[in-house]
């Protein structure tokens, strides 16, 4: 996206957001005697109260600092209503409303508009596509589309969420659209007086999936919705009044995962018209996730500025691995392996990651990073973060290496690296196999920007194990070339591609100025640093304790005592508890008194990781460390994990008149 465009249309969409674009004719077939060009656009009223559009203004400039606008007359439209800004005069938009039919929508002609400077209707007709932009009175962005280049003759419509049709250009009988009567005719469906749809498609579907469907047949009856050729987990429930259901019959899986086409069909018993879309259903479990990929340009620095301040002139954002550099370490993404969101190691040899976009049509992948059938992608440990980046060292990227960082056994977080150009990490073929080119170790053609970039992940058989994910799925739009697009929750296999970050939720966020490559990520929540956990993927034998007896957040903590019985959560597992229910550990002896002290107790003896620190004291208050003259180490026949130790320790001189033991685990 455009960078202005990009922030001002987050500052938009609370103003006005019932204001929708909903088509564009950027290259009619038709040209007037009047000589101009016949192109228009739709502007729709997607609320529930009238707007007055007086004072409002539109252009198709993409600097709207500086605009070239024509200024809207005082015209009222109405809940529900679309109306048309056309580039004729007066004079010839009476026989253009014949040539499509129509009666009561408005048409706005170019003579209605007041031009600022000296222009009263923007040019739709850019090269290589162009854009539509509305301002209210103030000056403010309220809508916005851009398209790219236009098949002559045909519109490119949109629902009435700003979402594209699919395809993208209007066909005959598809999404209301017909032909004029011009010569030649334009292909569109300007207005909503005829057969239409006035529900925007739900495009995802997770587990489950329901869709309520509404057409309208303006003067006349009511049309009927019919279904045919939907995937076998989908349901078609006809209503009344031009409406149905369109729903799951049983829950999703991976199998089901991916895009299928569905089209439902409205009918008035004289002509019918299609709704199209493709339905993205996601794996509800995957066991790869999209963490972060890089927008930055390479001429720009992390957030803006230059070397030493961000844009706004504060503290200089930086990665936390390439620091402060032209471009942020180039075009790279990470991933993270979740598996089943336990300990695990994940065979990923053969697995695909394709990077594309949207751009009407449903995800198109422009590169496919293929991995190898190397033995490191044997067994990828989960809680892996895996960086691809397109430069190695040499080039100011990376070069590749697996577990670069193992934190495996504490913190559950893993890094592995991979150069993009690394033959024996990654099968390359060709360009037009993979999309982007390796020679004499420079790749380049790694389609990652921040235009857009979506990816989706194939596992060996070709299922699709997460997917499409990134700028245009959640959120929509928004990441600029000075900024990161991350995940703000943590890591598990319950991550949903769909889910974007606000104040209250945690998601994908389209617009993060920090960087982490290669590092658990980390976000602001109520003015709180938090920072990815990973420790569901500890294989150390605490965590895996902690996991078998369900606890979660902060009473899963070493000192947490959740059953409230006086025992940490640690002291349980050294020395055997319930941490759901307030017992005492394994009972200890009393000391027995001779030449040596002789005391007993029992604690865990498979994990090496625990040390036990025998201490003594006469206040409890201060403790000494004190060694025992002998230990003996026998296992405990009720449980194998515990062993009972048997000490002696040596009777001080003078003797006491009180005298405390303990054993203190770390």
């Amino acid at each position: 996206m455009k960078p202005i465009l990009s922030l001002l249309l987050a500052l938009c969409c609370s103003a006005h957001a019932d204001l929708v674009i909903t088509e564009v004719m950027a290259q009619s077939s038709h040209t007037s005697a009047s000589a101009f060009d016949g192109d228009w656009w739709e502007l729709t009223n997607t609320g529930t109260v009238a707007i007055n559009l007086g004072g409002y203004r539109w252009d198709d400039t993409p600097t709207p600092a500086t605009p070239t606008v024509s200024t809207f007359p005082s015209v009222t439209i109405q809940p529900g209503e679309s109306i048309v800004i056309l580039e004729e005069n007066l004079a010839n938009t009476v026989s253009w409303k014949t040539a499509w039919g129509l009666t009561s929508t408005q048409v706005i002609s170019r003579d209605s508009f007041a031009g600022l400077n000296t222009e009263a209707f923007s040019g739709l007709s850019g090269p290589n596509g162009d854009e539509v932009n509305l301002y209210n009175p103030s000056g403010n962005l309220i809508a916005s589309v851009a398209f790219g280049t236009s098949i002559a003759g045909k519109s490119q419509a949109f629902h009435k969420d700003g979402t594209r049709i699919h395809g993208v250009h209007s066909v005959v009988g598809f999404h209301g659209a017909t032909q004029s009567t011009q010569s030649p005719a334009d292909t569109a469906s300007p207005g909503n007086a005829k057969l239409h749809f006035t529900t925007s498609p739900l495009v995802y579907a997770r587990q489950t999936y329901n869709y309520s469907i509404t057409a309208v047949n303006p003067g006349g009856a009511a049309p009927t919705l019919s279904a045919s050729g939907l995937p076998s987990f989908l349901t078609f429930t006809p209503g009344s009044g031009g409406s149905g259901t369109l729903s799951n019959n049983r829950p999703l899986n991976i199998d089901d995962a991916g895009p299928h086409l569905i089209a439902i069909t409205a009918n008035n018993g004289v002509t019918s018209t299609v709704h199209q879309y493709l339905l993205n259903v996601l794996n509800p479990s995957p066991f790869v996730i999209l963490n972060e990929y890089n927008a930055v340009a390479a001429a720009n620095y992390l957030n803006g500025g230059d070397a030493l301040n961000d844009v706004d002139g504060g503290p200089a954002s930086s990665d936390s691995h390439f620091g402060r550099i032209p471009g942020n370490g180039g075009r790279w993404a990470e991933f993270v392996v979740t598996g089943n969101g336990n300990p695990d190691l994940i065979d990923l040899r053969g697995w695909k990651i394709q990077i594309g976009k949207n751009s009407g049509s449903g995800f198109t992948p422009s590169d496919t990073l293929a991995l190898s059938n190397h033995a490191s992608w044997s067994q990828v440990p989960t809680g892996t973060i895996l960086t691809f980046i397109e430069k190695n060292t040499s080039q100011g990227g990376l070069d590749s290496q697996f577990a670069r960082r193992n934190n495996r056994s504490t913190l559950g977080d893993t890094w592995s690296n991979v150069w993009i150009g690394d033959a024996a990490l990654l099968s390359y073929t060709d360009f037009l196999t993979n999309g982007y080119f390796v020679s004499t170790g420079i790749v380049s053609g790694i389609d990652i920007d921040n235009n857009g970039t979506q990816f989706r992940v194939l596992d060996a058989s070709g299922r699709v194990v997460y997917g499409p994910v990134g700028e245009g799925v959640a959120p929509v739009s928004g990441t600029s070339s000075t900024e990161i697009f991350e995940l703000e929750n943590h890591p598990s296999p319950s991550i949903s591609p769909i889910v974007a970050s606000t104040s209250s939720i945690q998601g994908y966020d389209d617009g993060a100025s920090d960087s982490t490559f290669g590092s658990p990520n980390s976000w602001l929540a109520a003015s709180n640093t938090v920072v990815q956990d990973f420790t569901p993927f500890a294989t150390s034998g605490f965590n895996l304790w902690v996991q078998a007896n369900g606890l979660s957040g902060n009473d899963a903590l070493r000192a947490a005592d959740p059953d409230l019985d006086g025992n940490s959560n640690l002291t349980e597992y050294a020395f055997g508890g319930n941490p759901a229910l307030a017992d005492s550990p394994y009972p200890t002896s009393s000391p027995a008194i001779g030449s040596l002290i002789t005391w007993q107790y029992t604690r865990r003896n498979n994990d090496p990781a625990l040390s036990y620190l025998h201490q003594s004291s006469t206040n409890l208050l201060l403790w000494e460390d004190v060694t025992p003259a002998s230990e003996v180490i026998t296992p405990l026949p009720a449980n194998p994990d515990f062993s009972t130790v048997t000490l002696e320790f040596s009777r001080p001189a003078p003797i006491p008149e009180k005298r405390f033991i303990r054993t203190k685990v770390q």
